[in-house]
């Protein structure tokens, strides 16, 4: 039942988290979106940061020192994130006279935050916009796989620590299907016999973080070679970086 949970928990964090990854638009799709109504909340930020955080978002953080722009991302009623860069190679004046330079990177970011301004538009990011049970799903995964990896039966394929590294190793939560389909209840409850030198079978933990290593570097070449082909409204930018 546990594992049936484990599965359950990781199809909703996979599909929300792709659903909910930063995609790329143009600045006019911001602007129809803020007079349409549409937006939701938003964000300024300078440019994308590497935060290390286990998900498909992985590596693809905004990073902010408090001044608006160039990148600037909102959400939408479908809890779908987007993104763009203002004053990105623009050389018409679009903010009436003198801007703050120290506040914004030019005068079609400073025009576009008048805008909001000027709707009433408050930003209500970090988080607290999101559904409460899709923001506690990451959280909700990762201990039920510990609780089942430390407190559950002893693994018959791999020890502990190897399974250890290779949920947390490999991307986007591909581990925990891996270790489920090999693991117990799916394969015999019975350890398999120690080989001809008495040495546990089992795999060792060495084996399992090279396992992560590689997947890690396959998986962003083929992320890689599928967002070329297909775009980024299929494979975003942030799934598996």
């Amino acid at each position: 039942m546990a594992r049936l949970v484990l599965v359950v928990l990781w199809v909703a964090w996979a599909a929300s988290s792709w659903w909910s990854a930063p995609r790329q638009a143009s600045t006019a799709q911001a602007s129809s979106d803020l007079s349409a109504g549409r937006m939701l909340s938003y964000r300024w930020a300078d440019g994308w940061d590497s935060t290390g955080q286990w998900g498909w978002t992985s590596g693809r953080a905004p990073r902010s020192t408090g001044r608006a722009g160039p990148l600037f991302l909102w959400r939408t009623g479908d809890w779908r994130v987007h993104y763009t860069e203002f004053d990105d190679g623009s050389t018409t004046p679009v903010f009436p006279g003198s801007f703050d330079a120290t506040r914004y990177p030019g005068p079609e970011a400073a025009a576009f935050d008048h805008a909001l301004q000027s709707a009433s538009q408050q930003p209500r990011w970090q988080g607290a916009d999101a559904l409460q049970p899709l923001r506690a799903l990451p959280m909700l995964l990762l201990l039920g796989i510990l609780t089942v990896l430390v407190f559950g039966p002893a693994p018959a394929r791999g020890t502990r620590w190897f399974w250890f590294w290779v949920l947390t190793g490999v991307p986007l939560g591909l581990g925990v299907i891996w270790w489920l389909a090999r693991e117990r209840p799916w394969y015999p409850a019975e350890s398999p016999p120690p080989g001809p030198t008495g040495r546990d079978p089992r795999e060792r933990w060495y084996v399992g973080l090279l396992i992560g290593i590689a997947t890690s570097i396959v998986a962003s070449l083929l992320l890689y070679g599928l967002r070329r082909v297909l775009g980024e409204g299929y494979v975003p930018q942030g799934a598996g970086s």
